[in-house]
């Protein structure tokens, strides 16, 4: 793939066994859109879980925390799309990015079974176009991009009751993690989280993991650690201020957690400007 597409725009089509855990945190400056083929899994994308099945996609926005974690003993197969501001700035011009990005705002989409070959046919001209690289690849990729948002938009339009509710422990941990992402500049605790999902704080901590792949102290600081990178490049406010806010009383101990999370100290990655 030539430099522009392979920084800009990506699809890949891959199935995994039952036992596939997604070991890296998913958090990337581009969107996503991911459509299960087969099998069932959780996505849990900030603080909101979503059950996924065959057929379903959830459009994912850049800077979204998120993980997935299957939910059957069986292989499951999915693609995924990879695109950036940059390679959709000529939707953006013609529809304006809000309406754009329309799908991104309410992102679970079921569709429908007398639609599926389509997406199926627009997906596999993708990935054709991705692979062959000639002069018309970039364009007809923009083309086919802009056609699926096109259409995932006005999926969203006509879908009502399509949208798999969430069992009631699922829906405990929902509620735990919005509590977390709103709670985040406080020295909020494990026994906290605990109470807004009506768990022991053992049986708690078992759960959060099983059921979002991220650990209870894990997904505390990845929410802190969001907000702190936002503040490093959009304000000058000291880092010690910063590390206040984002709820961490002891500054040397909030470098250490950003450097072992994003990989260089505060002060380097708001001088390169959140460029690693």
């Amino acid at each position: 793939m030539n430099n522009v597409l392979e920084n800009q725009f990506s699809i890949s089509q891959v199935k995994r066994n039952a036992n596939f855990d997604m070991k890296e945190t998913h958090v990337h400056p581009y969107y996503e859109i991911y459509y299960l083929l087969s099998g069932r899994c959780r996505i849990f994308i900030n603080h909101t879980i979503y059950i996924l099945g065959k057929g379903d996609i959830i459009a994912i926005e850049k800077g979204a925390l998120h993980k997935s974690t299957y939910m059957e003993d069986k292989s499951h197969e999915r693609i995924v799309i990879n695109f950036t501001d940059q390679f959709a700035k000529p939707f953006y011009e013609e529809f304006g990015r809000e309406l754009a990005l329309k799908c991104f705002q309410n992102p679970h989409m079921t569709i429908p079974v007398s639609r599926r070959e389509y997406v199926d046919n627009l997906m596999q001209k993708m990935e054709y176009e991705s692979m062959i690289q000639d002069m018309f690849s970039e364009r007809l990729l923009k083309n086919h991009l802009y056609e699926l948002l096109i259409f995932l938009i006005r999926c969203q339009e006509f879908q009502y009751d399509a949208i798999e509710e969430l069992d009631p422990g699922d829906a405990a941990i929902q509620k735990a993690a919005k509590y977390i992402c709103m709670n985040f500049h406080t020295p909020v605790t494990l026994a906290d989280a605990a109470r807004q999902a009506n768990m022991s704080p053992s049986f708690f901590s078992r759960k959060f993991k099983r059921t979002t792949g991220f650990g209870f102290k894990e997904y505390l600081n990845h929410i802190r650690l969001k907000e702190a990178s936002a503040l490093l490049l959009e304000t000058n406010d000291s880092i010690t201020d910063i590390a206040l806010r984002c709820g961490y009383n002891d500054s040397n101990y909030f470098g250490d957690v950003f450097k072992k999370m994003k990989g260089m100290p505060p002060y380097l990655y708001r001088k390169h400007k959140g460029m690693m």
